[in-house]
């Protein structure tokens, strides 16, 4: 247990640091939809997405620097460490350089798959995504640097950050919205603040650490992306497979239809911020403690599930209860009428997805980055067929099916995966 407590108090901040930006959307959202209406709320809600998904454009760096800097780090900074987080700020500027082009490129001469939609919202989406393409640089900068925070285990700091970071997601584009419902503008308050947010993690890593483009050194390009490329296959697909039902939904059903089914799957994806700080802590951790032993990794492990247990499930039952009544006081009766039933099978799927972040987090601590990626590219061509299937036949329900059967699959995947590496080498060691 004693091993067990530094990573309820790197859970404890990680935790404090999202409850009040769960709390800013929780008030964010009614205002949002009131004020740009519903369809706009719904591409909002992807606005949301995207942003956070072009940190793939890191590459598996900010994961791999976790790892690599949790093995090295001895209390202070040497001339080694100081070299591989340079190494990895640099590949990560060059990277998000390259992802926002790509992305403004894609908006400008890509066509949209929202076929119903009208004209003028067609052009502010597409107007909204090459405002996005100028967020790719600080949200891969800033995974890295998080990435190097985490490793030194300074999550006190990190959640320092991000409470105002996480409340201002929320509420720039609440303020633009306040002014004006165009879409383009909201995005750009967001943007605007992935910049902001960059500056906060690159104050607090100086204090950590000593970045400079002449202490990057080539030798850690291998080791880096010898993990991390096998990450970013599982941060390209696995987030896809989350979020693919917005997007098939969009696709098959009238716009409103997108607007009900966000606004209940953001409530359901807010608790996740339960498993997510428990793993964000945990991580480090397991790799600190393999070092010392396979036996203090298991621990830890297992006691990281009975806790995920013991907090996900009086969750999951008591927002299944109360879908309804949660719904209509939080978004009133149109979205307690369309989304309640939704909600209710969406925290299947989220009991399952918050019991396997342990084995994956375990996985990865066993260097095992190819399998999980793996897992997801088997995982992905199936899930897409399903979930057509159950969006055209069943609608919003049928998509909450497909999603939470997913996120079952997973669990069991990956707890049947981690079974196997334990018994085939119980003593791996894991340091890079």
């Amino acid at each position: 247990m004693l091993a067990f407590r530094p990573v309820l108090v790197n859970a404890g901040w990680n935790l404090l640091g999202n409850v009040l930006p769960l709390l800013a959307g929780v008030v964010a959202v009614p205002f949002l939809v009131a004020h740009l209406g519903t369809e706009r709320f719904g591409l909002m809600s992807l606005a949301w997405i995207l942003i956070g998904y072009f940190g793939l454009f890191d590459f598996g760096l900010g994961r791999a620097l976790t790892r690599m800097v949790a093995a090295r780090w001895a209390g202070r900074p040497d001339a080694e460490l100081n070299s591989l987080c340079s190494t990895g700020a640099a590949l990560g500027g060059a990277a998000g350089l390259a992802g926002g082009l790509l992305v403004a490129v894609v908006a400008l001469l890509g066509d949209t798959w929202f076929k119903q939609w009208s004209p003028a919202l067609m052009d502010d989406a597409r107007r909204a995504l090459v405002i996005i393409g100028l967020g790719v640089l600080p949200t891969v900068l800033t995974a890295v640097q998080r990435g190097i925070l985490e490793g030194v285990q300074r999550f006190k700091a990190l959640n320092a950050i991000r409470v105002p970071a996480g409340v201002l997601l929320f509420a720039a584009p609440c303020l633009s919205a306040w002014f004006t419902p165009r879409l383009d503008m909201a995005v750009a308050t967001l943007v605007a603040t992935r910049w902001l947010v960059l500056l906060a993690h690159a104050v607090a890593c100086h204090s950590s650490v000593r970045l400079s483009f002449a202490a990057a050194a080539r030798a850690w390009v291998a080791p880096l992306f010898a993990f991390g490329g096998w990450l970013t296959v599982s941060n390209v697909v696995g987030p896809a497979i989350v979020y693919l039902d917005r997007f098939i939904i969009g696709a098959l059903l009238p716009p409103q239809q997108l607007g009900y089914y966000a606004a209940p799957f953001e409530m359901v994806a807010r608790l996740l911020v339960l498993p997510t700080a428990l793993t964000g802590a945990l991580f480090p951790a397991l790799a600190q403690a393999h070092g010392r032993g396979a036996g203090e990794a298991r621990a830890l492990r297992s006691q990281a599930m009975r806790l995920t247990v013991l907090l996900v499930l009086p969750a999951a039952l008591l927002g299944g209860l109360f879908a309804a009544p949660l719904l209509r006081l939080w978004l009133g009766d149109d979205f307690a009428a369309n989304g309640s039933a939704v909600m209710q099978i969406l925290l299947v799927g989220f009991a399952f997805n918050a019991l396997a972040q342990i084995p994956m987090v375990a996985l990865h601590g066993h260097g095992m980055a190819r399998a999980t990626a793996t897992l997801h590219l088997i995982e992905l061509p199936v899930y897409v067929v399903v979930l057509y299937a159950l969006v055209s036949t069943r609608g919003l329900e049928g998509a909450a099916l497909a999603w939470s059967a997913r996120g079952a699959l997973d669990f069991f995947a990956l707890s049947l995966m981690l079974r196997r590496t334990e018994r085939a080498a119980p003593e791996r060691a894991v340091m890079a």
